[in-house]
């Protein structure tokens, strides 16, 4: 699993950090090292997911909430069984 850092300076403003190695404990350790090394404060290491989008409703596929996806269906299950 790749992993990426987060740094900041002295004015908040946030820097990437690339290029950690695959392990969790190496990469918050060279995080650590690269942000002392360009004068930054670390922050914290997350993994790197290759999408990090919220996926598209599928065709046909209702969106929302459990209860009002399925009332329609929960009205007619409560019709067949009176």
């Amino acid at each position: 699993m790749k992993f990426y850092g987060i740094a900041v300076n002295t004015q908040n403003k946030s820097a990437v950090i690339n290029n950690l190695p695959t392990d969790y404990l190496g990469a918050v350790k060279e995080a650590k090292r690269i942000a002392i090394k360009q004068g930054l404060k670390y922050q914290f290491v997350k993994p790197a997911v290759k999408y990090q989008f919220v996926k598209p409703a599928v065709n046909g596929q209702k969106e929302g909430a459990t209860l009002t996806k399925f009332a329609a269906q929960r009205k007619n299950r409560k019709s067949v069984k009176r």
